[in-house]
């Protein structure tokens, strides 16, 4: 996750495709049965969020990382009242030999805090591309990996190339008439 939210961050073409994608996937909003629209209007994910923008973090993030993870926060009731994203950089998911999941798993990023344990209908989870029995969905980072080492390496080769035009490596003082 970290390397990939890397070349996210440090490359701008791959950022704008990743971020246009997002937006364009959210587009504009959601339809829904009022009660649900007003069920989805509440939502403020770490405080300043709406639906849309935490679907659009969502997406962002399985672009990026192959999963996103949002924590269902629910009332005593049993309603939905948030969804809160999780780093998936600190998620694991535990399945059983069948391959089923059967609980999630946050790693503390605190020294001496416990890892969070959480059941299936307490994370909503999305996955990437998954293809047949995959637990974890495929980050399209992944897919271009080659092409971002090519294209720094040959913008690097390239930078070098010019300033050698610039501050020539060797002058010859010529004592000729």
């Amino acid at each position: 996750w970290s390397q990939y939210l890397g070349y996210y961050k440090e490359i701008p073409e791959l950022n704008a495709a990743i971020d246009a994608k997002a937006t364009w996937t959210v587009g504009k909003g959601f339809t829904a049965d009022r009660q649900t629209t007003m069920l989805l209007e509440g939502l403020t994910g770490w405080g300043k969020d709406t639906f849309n923008t935490i679907l659009e973090n969502m997406i962002r993030t399985y672009h990026i990382g192959g999963d996103a993870f949002c924590e269902v926060i629910r009332g005593n009731d049993g309603s939905l009242i948030n969804l809160k994203p999780l780093d998936p950089g600190v998620i694991t998911i535990v399945v059983n030999k069948q391959g089923r999941v059967i609980r999630y798993e946050q790693t503390a990023k605190v020294k001496g805090t416990p890892n969070k344990k959480f059941q299936p209908h307490e994370i909503f989870h999305l996955a990437r591309n998954r293809v047949a029995d995959e637990i974890h969905g495929v980050s399209i980072i992944e897919k271009l990996e080659n092409i971002i080492l090519m294209r720094n390496e040959a913008m690097t080769d390239w930078r070098r190339v010019l300033h050698r035009n610039v501050d020539p490596m060797m002058i010859f003082h010529l004592d000729t008439d």
